[in-house]
C-alpha cells in the first residue's frame, strides 16, 4: 500500500478512535446516578471534569461544523458541555444524540450551522438565545443595572480572528451580529454591589464576569458552588491551565481581576 495512504488511513481511523471517545464519555456521564434537580447535576457533570486541561479555541478550524472535545477546555467550551450533559441527562432521551443536538442548539443561531457567522460568538448573545429558547433565566435584570456599552470587540479586531481576517463576508455577518446585540439590554451586578447580592446567587448557576475592556461583554464564566456557605467558582481557568473549583472565593476572584466589571447570572430551568 502506498505511504499515501496509509496515512490518510490513519489519520480517519484517529479520527473515528476520537469521536468515539467523546460518545463514550458523554454516555458513562449520562448514567451516573441520577440527581433530583438540574443544579446538582451540573455540579456533578461539572465535577468529572476537574483536572483536565485548559485549551483555547477548539472550536476553531478550516470549516465550521459541530465540534464535541471533551479531554480539554476554555471556559466558554466548559460551560457549554456541561450545561448540554446535564440537560441530556435530564431529558426524555438521555442519550449522546440528544447532548449532541442540545449542544448545537446552545451554539449556533437557529441551530443552524451555516458557516462561521452562523456560531454565536458572544456570552451575552448565547445567554439571550439560550433565554429565549427557555433554557436560562437571566437574574441580572433583577439584581443588578443595565451595561451601557458598545458590542464590537470581534469586528473592531478582526485581526485576531483568522475566519474574518481578510474575509469581509464574514466580517458583515458579525457586524450584523453585533448591531442585533446591541438591540437588546445587558445587564450586570456591578463588582461594588456584588457583597449585596451574592446571597441570591445559588448552585450550578452560571457566573460571566462582564468586561472593562473596551466593546468586550465577557472576561471569563464558570459555575457557582457553595462549600460552608461561601461561594466559590467551577471553572476551566486559563491561570491554572485546568478545570478546577477555586480555592479563593468568588467575589475574591472578581476583585482581584482588575478587568472584570462585575457579574451576569444565569439559572438554568
Amino acid at each position: 500500500m502506498k505511504p499515501f495512504l496509509l496515512i490518510l488511513i490513519f489519520f480517519f481511523s484517529g479520527l473515528s478512535s476520537f469521536a468515539q471517545f467523546n460518545q463514550k464519555l458523554v454516555e458513562e456521564k449520562l448514567k451516573l446516578p441520577q440527581k433530583t434537580s438540574i443544579d446538582e447535576t451540573i455540579l456533578q457533570i461539572g465535577q468529572t471534569f476537574l483536572g483536565l486541561p485548559y485549551e483555547g479555541g477548539t472550536l476553531e478550524g478550516p470549516e465550521e461544523k459541530l465540534i464535541c472535545k471533551l479531554d480539554a477546555f476554555d471556559c466558554y467550551t466548559f460551560v457549554e458541555n456541561v450545561l448540554a450533559i446535564s440537560l441530556a441527562k435530564h431529558s426524555e432521551k438521555p442519550t449522546f444524540e440528544n447532548y449532541m443536538k442540545i449542544l448545537q442548539n446552545l451554539r449556533y443561531r437557529n441551530s443552524k450551522i451555516d458557516g462561521y457567522g452562523s456560531r454565536i460568538h458572544y456570552f451575552t448573545d448565547w445567554a439571550k438565545t439560550a433565554e429565549k429558547n427557555n433554557i436560562l433565566k437571566d437574574l441580572s435584570p433583577i439584581l443588578g443595572m443595565k451595561m451601557d456599552k458598545t458590542i464590537n470587540f470581534m469586528s473592531q479586531h478582526r485581526n485576531l480572528y483568522p475566519s474574518f481576517a481578510t474575509d469581509d463576508k464574514v466580517l458583515f455577518d458579525i457586524v450584523l451580529m453585533e448591531k442585533n446585540l446591541a438591540k437588546k439590554a445587558l445587564y450586570h451586578i456591578k463588582k461594588e454591589d456584588f457583597n449585596t447580592y451574592e446571597p441570591a446567587i445559588k448552585n450550578g448557576d452560571i457566573v460571566a464576569f462582564t468586561s472593562t475592556v473596551a466593546g468586550l461583554d465577557v472576561n471569563h464564566e464558570g459555575f457557582a458552588i457553595r462549600k460552608n456557605g461561601k461561594l466559590y467558582l467551577m471553572h476551566a481557568s486559563i491561570e491554572k491551565k485546568k478545570v478546577i473549583i477555586s480555592e479563593e472565593t468568588l467575589q475574591q476572584y472578581l476583585m482581584r481581576i482588575k478587568k472584570h466589571a462585575g457579574v451576569i447570572v444565569l439559572r438554568v430551568n
